[in-house]
């Protein structure tokens, strides 16, 4: 703190632009005079020469004066006064709109009126994780845009934009046998994103950072995404003995299919076999432009490259749609490989466990997931619904959620961050 407050004025013009540069270079979640806001600038100051320490002479001036932050609102301090912070369109500050603008909220989320007729559902659970409470606001949110505005945005300020499910939740749950809890929160969660698809009204999410797990199945079915550049997104469930088990299945093998060229002959096995092994290999995208390599986004997605613009972007999505007369998909039946592309899908997994490199649990999670993606025992070429498919899904989820081995994976991630290979 003092080394920044010595050289700011030889590296910059004002404080705030040291703060952005630490912050937007260095991925700070707050800059050195920030930080030292947040500390307490009097208190710390206090302590610094008590220890015999030297404290900038422009620092001791402002404090003289009567002033004891950097920042006021806002405004920096800047030369013996403060300097109003000069504001970029492009960048909606979700905290200063909430005193005024909150349409709803409960503990998990909230519903802003970020202007234009736009909303925005903002998480605010720890992590940004998906619980029934962030359930039950996408639900109630959708409903509230659909009668008094254009559209809604999903997407937040915090360090990501979402980790994923409340895995804590469902691990207690699995271990005190209420399976039936379990079930009525992934029927929710599918729900809830069958919601996002068929909203009357466009729904833009705009990821970035960590968009793991839920969070990447909270972005697959809305009308159009719009992330960030660093945008870390993947269906990661594997990991903790689990497949994806909010829609992410369908809506990932549906990307892959729609992505193919208008007329091309389609090769079933090909798209069933990408996005096997993109879920079941718990594939990572390092940037927005890899998860569109992925198949996470696709033409009707953006990129952009600036983090602070991803809610503008997304509001302008929402109107751009709202203008051209959006229309939500209409639901179809969806081909699917069946079992003979089933036990395709498997060669792989059984090669590798043959090889000893996955265990017998890899195998038993693979399995699952390859007879999802299949659509079960039915002939290749069978068009199915998507419920037919959220309900392999989900069974395919509980039978797994069961498993002490998935239970010890999913306690090992939590206590030490990092997946257990059992």
């Amino acid at each position: 703190l003092l080394y920044s407050a010595e050289k700011v004025y030889e590296i910059a013009n004002d404080i705030k632009a040291v703060d952005e540069a630490m912050r937007w270079g260095f991925g700070w979640e707050l800059g050195p005079f920030e930080m030292w806001d947040a500390i307490g600038v009097t208190k710390s100051v206090e302590r610094i020469e008590a220890e015999g320490e030297n404290v900038p002479g422009w620092v001791r001036e402002m404090l003289s004066t009567g002033n004891e932050t950097f920042y006021k609102g806002s405004s920096f301090y800047h030369e013996g006064e403060y300097k109003a912070i000069e504001t970029n369109p492009k960048n909606i500050h979700l905290k200063s709109l909430k005193p005024d603008n909150v349409v709803m909220k409960n503990s998990g989320a909230s519903l802003i009126d970020i202007g234009d007729d736009v909303a925005l559902l903002e998480f605010h659970s720890p992590n940004n994780s998906i619980g029934l409470d962030v359930i039950q606001m996408i639900n109630k949110s959708i409903t509230e845009v659909e009668k008094n505005f254009k559209g809604l945005v999903i997407s937040n300020q915090g360090k990501n934009f979402c980790v994923g499910a409340n895995l804590m939740m469902i691990l207690m749950e699995a271990q005190d046998d209420n399976f039936f809890e379990v079930d009525m929160v992934v029927r929710q969660f599918q729900q809830a994103m069958a919601n996002v698809r068929y909203s009357a009204k466009p729904v833009v999410t705009g990821p970035f950072g960590m968009s793991l797990g839920g969070g990447a199945e909270i972005c697959l079915p809305s009308a159009s995404i719009q992330a960030a550049h660093e945008t870390y997104m993947g269906l990661v469930e594997v990991g903790v003995g689990l497949i994806p088990g909010g829609g992410g299945n369908k809506e990932l093998y549906l990307r892959n299919l729609e992505s193919l060229p208008q007329g091309a002959q389609i090769d079933l096995q090909a798209v069933a076999n990408k996005t096997f092994e993109t879920i079941a290999m718990a594939k990572v995208a390092t940037s927005a432009h890899e998860a569109k390599e992925n198949g996470f986004l696709s033409e009707r997605d953006g990129i952009v490259m600036n983090g602070e613009h991803v809610i503008n972007r997304a509001k302008q999505q929402v109107i751009h749609l709202e203008e051209s007369g959006y229309r939500p998909p209409e639901r179809k039946k969806i081909p699917v490989v069946g079992e003979t592309g089933y036990a395709t899908l498997l060669l792989g997994a059984k090669t590798m466990k043959f090889g000893g490199m996955i265990s017998d649990h890899d195998l038993k999670i693979a399995e699952k997931l390859a007879f999802v993606l299949a659509g079960g025992r039915v002939p290749k070429g069978t068009l199915v619904d998507e419920q037919y498919l959220l309900d392999l899904e989900r069974e395919a989820f509980l039978s797994l959620v069961s498993e002490p081995k998935s239970q010890q994976r999913m306690q090992y991630m939590l206590t030490k961050g990092k997946p257990l290979r059992n």
